[in-house]
C-alpha cells in the first residue's frame, strides 16, 4: 500500500492537550422520558480532536507484520463491571431467569452439505491465522468483524485484516491487507523515534474493526481503534500512551481504490483508553462511540462511554476544517436508584445506520439498561444477584443538529428516552450463561447484555438485538432479545415490537445481527451451538409484526467443537466467542450478513489451535415499499 499524503491537523500538540483539558463542560440534562417511568438522563459535552487526515491508496500489499510467536495471551473482554467470563461457581438459581414466551424446537445437528446453496450468495470469509490477527504471533480470538456490501463488492474486516471480495466471493487482487496498511498507521516509537513494543515488531495495537456501506452516498466506511500503553487493556507499557480511532471512507463506490483516513483522539485525559469500536451513518454525519476504561481512581471508578459526530460531506471530500463534537458520561437515574446502587452508567451506545434518511432529525443511538436498572435497581444478574435480578429497558438517545457548528451554528444537543422491554439477565460468570458444545458444557462465552451488532434504521424504525439468559421450560440457555422502536410513535411496519428468540434443550443462540427490508420484514443472522451441534452460523426471517420461529436456515455448519483442547478446562473454563456479527444493505435488494463458525481443528499453522472461521451470505429482498 502506498501512503500518498499525510496531512496533520493544524492544531499543535499543545493545542490538542489544551482542548482535552477544556473540552468537558457542565452537564447537559437530557429530556426525561415520555412514558412516565420516572427515568432521567444526563450527559456532558466533549470533543474528539482531529489528529490527522490523509489518503491511503490500496495499490499493493504491505509487508508481513506477524507478531511475537511466543505471545498467545487472550486479552480480557472488557465491560463496565470490570469482570471477564469465568467458570460459574455460583449457587444462584438460574431457573429464575426470565421465562421465554417464544421457544422453538431445536432441529438437532446440521448436515455438512446443508448450507452453502441458499439465498443470493454464500461464501467463506476470513479465518483464524497469524495474519488475520497479526499482533499476536499465533493469531487470536474471537473474530471481531465488520461488513459492508454494495451490489458489486463486499468489504470485510476481521481482527487486524481487511479483505475486498466481489459479490460471488472472489478475493480481489492485492487483498487482504493488514489493518495497519489499510489505515496507513506507522509503527510505534517513543518520543525520540526509538522503536517500542519490539516484542510485537513495533506494530500498533489495532482492534475491533467495523465496516459499513452507505446506501445513500454509495461509499464504504471502516473504523478501528488503536491503543498503546493502556493499563486497562493489558498492553505493553514502553510506548507513549495513545487512544485513537481511525475512521476511513472510500473516495468512490469502489473499495479497492483510494480512501480518506481520519485519526481522532479518543482520550480526554491521557489515561482512559477506548474499547469496542462502534460506527453509524445518516445523511449528515458519521458517528462513532466507545467504552472508555481507565484507572480506578478516575471517573466513575474507571469507566464511562462517549459518542461523537463527524462531518460526513467533508470526510468524503478528504477535507479537514471540522470538529468532532460529542458527549460523554451518559447516566440515568430513576425510582430504583439509591445510594447503594448509584446511577446507571451507559455503555455501548450503538449509533444506528440510517438506511433511508427516515426517523426525524439528527442521529439515534441505543443501548440496553444493563445495570443498575434505574427503574428496579436490579444489577441484571451481575455481582452475585442471581437470575431473579433481571433488568429491562433501552435508552434511546438522539443527537440533533450534529454538524451545524461546522457552519458557525449551535453545537449538537443530546436527549434521551426510556423504552420499556421484556426482562433480560446475565449470569454470575459475567456472561449471558455460557453455551454448551459437543466437547464441553457451559464453556463458550455468549457475551453480556450489550447490543453488539450495529442497529439499523429504516422507515422510521430502529432494529436492535442483544443476548440474554432465558428459561426455555427445561433450563436456562443463551438466547436473543430483539426490539423494533418506531421513532414516530405510530404502528406502521410492525413497529414498537419486542420479543425473545430461544431454542429448546441446551441449544444456545447468540450474536444476532438484524436487517429489515422495505416492508419491515426482518432477517437475523445468529450463531447456534449445543451438546450435539458444533458452533455454526444461521439466519432466520420474520414478518414485520411477527416473531422469529423455528431454527431458520443454515449458512455454514460447524465442523468441530471450538478449541476443544482448552474450552471447559481448568486453564480456560469459558472460551471467548463473538464479539460481534455484522449485517449490511447494498442499496438495491440485497441483505448481507457475516457470522462465525467453528472450523476443523488444526493445532499447527495457520490456526494454531484457534479453530474459528467466518462465513458471508446474502438474500434478495423486495426493496419497493
Amino acid at each position: 500500500m502506498e501512503l500518498r499524503r499525510r496531512v496533520v491537523a493544524l492544531a499543535s500538540a499543545g493545542a490538542v492537550v489544551g482542548s482535552l483539558a477544556t473540552g468537558v463542560v457542565a452537564a447537559t440534562v437530557a429530556v426525561a422520558d415520555s412514558n412516565s417511568s420516572g427515568v432521567n438522563f444526563t450527559s456532558q459535552t466533549t470533543v474528539a480532536p482531529l489528529v490527522a487526515h490523509y489518503t491511503v491508496s490500496h495499490g499493493q500489499r504491505g509487508e508481513d507484520s506477524s507478531g511475537s510467536v511466543g505471545d498467545s495471551r487472550q486479552l480480557p473482554r472488557l465491560n463496565k463491571t470490570g469482570k471477564v467470563p469465568g467458570a460459574d461457581t455460583s449457587t444462584s438459581d438460574t431457573t429464575a431467569a426470565p421465562r421465554s414466551d417464544n421457544t422453538s424446537a431445536d432441529s438437532g445437528p446440521s448436515r455438512a452439505d446443508e448450507g452453502g446453496n441458499n439465498g443470493k450468495a454464500s461464501f467463506i470469509g476470513q479465518a483464524s491465522s497469524a495474519t488475520t490477527c497479526s499482533y499476536f504471533g499465533p493469531g487470536c480470538n474471537p473474530p471481531d468483524m465488520g461488513l459492508g456490501a454494495s451490489t458489486d463488492f463486499v468489504l470485510q474486516g476481521v481482527n487486524t485484516q481487511f479483505e475486498v471480495l466481489d459479490t460471488s466471493g472472489h478475493v480481489q487482487p492485492g487483498w487482504p491487507v493488514s489493518a495497519q496498511s489499510f489505515f496507513g498507521v506507522p509503527n510505534t516509537t517513543t518520543a525520540n523515534g526509538t522503536p517500542c513494543d519490539v516484542a510485537h515488531k513495533s506494530q500498533p495495537f489495532l482492534s475491533d474493526p467495523r465496516a459499513a456501506f452507505d446506501p445513500i452516498d454509495h461509499r464504504f466506511w471502516a473504523a478501528m481503534l488503536q491503543a498503546e500503553n493502556a493499563v486497562s487493556l493489558g498492553l505493553p507499557m514502553d510506548c507513549p500512551f495513545k487512544s485513537v480511532y481511525y475512521v476511513a471512507v472510500s473516495q468512490t463506490s469502489d473499495p479497492r481504490g483510494d480512501w480518506n483516513v481520519y485519526e481522532f483522539n479518543m482520550s480526554q485525559d491521557g489515561q482512559f483508553a477506548a474499547d469496542f469500536t462502534q460506527i453509524g451513518l445518516n445523511r449528515d454525519a458519521v458517528y462513532f462511540s466507545a467504552n472508555m476504561f481507565g484507572p480506578s481512581t478516575g471517573l466513575n471508578g474507571g469507566f464511562y462511554a462517549e459518542i461523537f459526530e463527524a462531518n460526513k460531506a467533508k470526510m468524503e471530500r478528504g477535507q479537514g476544517g471540522f470538529t468532532a463534537d460529542g458527549f460523554f458520561n451518559m447516566k440515568a437515574t430513576g425510582p430504583g436508584t439509591t445510594a447503594a446502587t448509584g446511577p446507571f452508567i451507559a455503555d455501548t451506545l450503538q449509533p444506528v445506520i440510517n438506511i433511508d434518511n427516515s426517523g426525524g432529525s439528527g442521529q439515534v443511538f441505543v443501548d440496553t439498561l444493563d445495570g443498575p436498572d434505574p427503574v428496579s435497581g436490579h444489577f441484571c444478574g451481575f455481582f452475585g444477584g442471581g437470575a431473579a435480578q433481571s433488568c429491562s429497558g433501552l435508552a434511546l438517545w438522539r443527537m440533533t443538529n450534529p454538524t451545524g457548528h461546522d457552519r458557525g451554528g449551535a453545537a449538537p444537543r443530546l436527549t434521551a428516552t426510556y423504552v420499556p422491554t421484556k426482562p433480560f439477565v446475565a449470569s454470575p460468570t459475567f456472561s449471558v450463561v455460557a453455551a454448551d458444545q459437543p466437547s464441553c458444557n457451559r464453556c463458550v462465552d455468549s457475551l453480556d447484555l450489550r447490543i453488539t451488532a450495529t442497529p439499523m434504521l429504516r422507515n422510521g424504525v430502529v432494529y436492535a438485538a442483544w443476548e440474554t439468559g432465558l428459561n426455555n421450560g427445561t433450563q436456562t440457555v443463551p438466547s436473543i432479545e430483539w426490539a423494533q422502536i418506531n421513532l414516530s410513535g405510530s404502528e406502521d411496519h410492525g413497529s414498537n415490537g419486542n420479543g425473545y428468540y430461544s431454542l429448546s434443550g441446551d441449544t444456545a443462540v447468540s450474536f444476532g445481527a438484524l436487517m429489515p427490508d422495505a416492508h419491515g420484514n426482518v432477517t437475523m443472522l445468529f450463531e447456534r451451538m449445543s451438546h450435539t451441534v458444533f458452533p455454526e452460523t444461521r439466519y432466520i426471517v420474520k414478518s414485520g409484526g411477527g416473531n422469529f420461529s423455528g431454527t431458520g436456515t443454515l449458512l455454514k455448519a460447524g465442523e468441530d467443537s471450538y478449541r476443544p483442547q482448552l474450552c471447559g478446562s481448568a486453564v480456560l473454563p469459558v472460551c471467548r466467542w463473538g464479539d460481534f456479527s455484522a449485517s449490511s444493505f447494498d442499496g438495491a435488494g440485497g441483505i448481507w450478513f457475516a457470522g462465525e463458525y467453528a472450523n476443523t481443528l488444526n493445532l499447527g499453522a495457520p490456526q494454531n489451535g484457534r479453530n474459528w472461521g467466518t462465513w458471508i451470505g446474502a438474500l434478495n429482498v423486495d426493496n419497493q415499499q
